[in-house]
């Protein structure tokens, strides 16, 4: 077990944020802050969280924000919007995200209980959202402050107003947020490209990554049942996975997880794919598991779903599943257990996106906000994302065509090559040592 020897903050703003800090707990000094939450922050700071987060949730739902003039509205407004990469330009100077993220904290006191916690401890602070990092990095005192990049690509409002002498240091997930840091004003000593903190419970030892190993070419072999990409793979898979052989026999299903975010948006989603392929299921073509998240009401409506189609019998054969905990570090533990026979991971292009250095295929629903946009962009760019390739209803179609061409297979596959999957490991080295190796093969990326 690495020793305990860092703050690990994180909010419950959707899930996004949690899930990048989750697999940094054997660093936590007493535990993750669950900033934000009634239990961590002081009442007369509570109520600005409050609003944020009622706001968020609503603008993940509905799309769009109505036009009122409150500081907490045209901040999250303001943080949506992400200038294009080109033509490379400066971009350094402060945005309106920026000054109304000064604002609230200056004149509302955001972040001050935390300011009041974290007082006198020169422990480092590892921070996965941007508020809590940009009020912690302006107090004065010997504690280092890192900032988690939680995108592929991001706002302006993840870099104070004079990045060039700001102590922030960041992690970056990819070389892409890197180089949007260096367009921002942030020094090139000040950013280490780490990858995005991955689970150890699905990873294995950083030295031999067993456990990933073995679940890909596992998965490998559930995606590609006509073996087309095994014909053009197979010395690279065995090599790269230390197998000797590729089984002849081919398993009868594969197993997709359809991961809804923490706001429920993608609730509605579920009952025509579960309609679609409803037959298959009960043929055990394929087994689906489905994600609520920490949100009962989801599950609820997801069970009513699942009732409604006469497959609650199929809950009890392991043929559906559903993934669901008011607590939401249970919930994390059960999800990231799912994921290591995820065959296929239906979700939006958030956070989960670097989930594929697993060697997970992302089959990416509509994205929600700029962010999402991009992270859609950057799965495409390395073929680690797909497209839903027809209508909900006739997902029972389109599914098996991209499961028997091989392109479900030759996703998971790039995910694994191209994608850094040590973000944990390298993060705990930044820590202990103030320095991270930064290599090329996908094992020690």
């Amino acid at each position: 077990m690495f020793k305990a020897n860092a703050w690990v903050i994180s909010v419950l703003m959707g899930l996004g944020h949690l899930r990048a800090a989750y697999p940094l707990r054997d660093l936590a000094h007493e535990g993750i802050i669950l900033y934000g939450s009634q239990r961590s922050t002081p009442l007369r700071e509570y109520r600005i969280w409050r609003r944020l987060r009622k706001i968020y949730y609503f603008s993940s739902n509905v799309g769009k924000l109505p036009l009122l003039g409150k500081p907490l509205l045209n901040l999250l407004l303001a943080v949506q919007q992400i200038q294009p990469y080109y033509p490379r330009r400066d971009l350094s100077g402060p945005n309106t995200a920026v000054r109304y993220l000064d604002r609230l904290i200056s004149r509302k006191g955001l972040c001050s209980g935390l300011l009041e916690r974290l007082d006198g401890t020169p422990l480092p602070r590892i921070h996965s959202f941007y508020a809590t990092a940009m009020a912690a990095a302006r107090r004065p005192g010997p504690a280092e402050d890192y900032l988690l990049i939680c995108d592929s690509d991001f706002n302006r409002v993840w870099v104070p107003r004079d990045p060039r002498s700001g102590r922030l240091k960041y992690l970056a997930p990819c070389t892409q947020v890197r180089n949007r840091l260096l367009a921002y004003g942030v020094p090139p000593e000040r950013i280490f490209l780490t990858g995005f903190p991955l689970p150890k419970e699905n990873i294995g030892g950083r030295e031999d990554l067993e456990i990933l190993r073995e679940d890909l070419f596992r998965r490998l072999l559930r995606l590609d049942p006509k073996r087309k990409f095994f014909s053009y793979h197979l010395r690279s898979v065995l090599g790269w996975l230390s197998q000797e052989e590729v089984p002849q026999a081919s398993p009868g299903h594969f197993n997709l997880t359809f991961a809804i975010g923490g706001a429920g948006a993608q609730c509605d989603m579920a009952l025509p794919i579960l309609r679609s392929l409803q037959q298959s299921v009960l043929a055990d073509r394929v087994r689906i598991t489905v994600s609520a998240g920490i949100n009962k009401k989801v599950y609820e409506r997801l069970l009513g779903f699942i009732n409604r189609l006469n497959l609650g019998g199929e809950m009890a054969s392991g043929r559906i599943g559903l993934v669901y905990d008011p607590d939401v570090y249970a919930y994390m533990d059960k999800f990231n257990r799912v994921l290591r026979t995820t065959d296929v991971l239906w979700t939006k292009p958030s956070e989960l996106s670097f989930y594929c250095a697993l060697g997970i295929p992302i089959l990416m629903a509509p994205p929600i906000g700029t962010h999402e946009e991009l992270n859609r962009c950057w799965l495409r760019e390395i073929h680690a994302g797909v497209d839903t390739a027809g209508p909900l209803r006739f997902t029972h179609e389109w599914l098996f065509d991209l499961l028997e061409n091989g392109r479900l297979a030759e996703a998971a596959w790039d995910g694994f090559l191209k994608v850094r999957k040590l973000g944990t490991y390298k993060i705990e080295d930044l820590i202990r040592t103030g320095a991270c190796s930064e290599g090329n093969s996908p094992l020690e990326q």
